[in-house]
């Protein structure tokens, strides 16, 4: 019994610590609208069936892109410490993450910290790669990427997106023009939202992975180009977004 108190009351402060920390704010409905209205190019190809990571250069004429390929945008990326945390400067400011046991077997807790105001804490499990996956300066606000089956999510200016949009899931941010591109799942659909807005049609399936062969085919992003496989009605695509000049 005494074991078990312990356990409650643990896992009572890590929620309590995680909602303590977290801005209060309204839910915003996500507005649907077409890539060309917020200044996106939009290109796809239907592919055969299957992945392969040469279809984004055949269909795109050129490979598929890279964060760390440019130095002036690699420093928009928290730098990794201590293996598995991260920490990043914006103007005069530091965001880093912190990591900490659980009290749950094989899950892992982590912090992300604004300077001396602890930002917020999620808890996930280790498996072929750490939950603790990008921290990214997005004009001017952090970016945390967090990944774990439960809370696949991302913190962004100390807002969990899932609870802003009401999602079930947020993935891979990235900054286009400035303004915040990722994926988001919701009833077992998948979109794009850019900018607060739902662009381009529901997928039944955008691939997303961070280990292994897969990664090859999951969301890729760089020099100002966003890159995905998925599938909708039947068909696979290979879809590059990037914002017009």
């Amino acid at each position: 019994m005494k074991t078990r108190l312990c356990l409650l009351l643990g896992l009572g402060l890590i929620a309590a610590a995680a909602c303590q920390s977290e801005p209060v704010h309204q839910a915003q409905p996500l507005r649907a609208t077409t890539p060309d209205a917020v200044g996106l190019t939009w290109r796809e190809c239907v592919l055969p069936a299957g992945y392969d990571p040469m279809q984004a250069e055949v269909c795109f004429g050129q490979p598929v892109p890279l964060w760390n390929q440019d130095a002036r945008e690699k420093a928009n990326f928290g730098e990794r410490i201590e293996s598995d945390n991260f920490r990043l400067t914006i103007g005069p400011d530091t965001y880093y993450t912190t990591f900490q046991d659980s009290l749950l077997p094989m899950q892992d807790c982590f912090t992300l910290h604004g300077g001396d105001t602890r930002l917020q804490t999620l808890c996930g499990q280790f498996t072929s790669h750490s939950p603790n996956i990008l921290l990214q300066n997005i004009n001017g606000k952090a970016a945390w990427e967090f990944a774990d089956h439960r809370q696949d999510t991302v913190i962004y200016d100390g807002q969990d997106l899932r609870r802003v949009y009401e999602l079930d899931a947020a993935y891979r941010p990235y900054a286009l023009s400035d303004k915040l591109i990722f994926v988001a799942k919701k009833d077992g659909k998948y979109f794009v939202v850019y900018d607060g807005v739902k662009v381009g049609p529901d997928f039944d399936e955008i691939v997303i992975a961070y280990c292994c062969e897969p990664v090859l085919w999951s969301i890729h992003f760089g020099q100002g180009r966003y890159v995905f496989w998925g599938s909708r009605e039947g068909r696979t695509y290979v879809v590059e977004i990037t914002a017009k000049k």
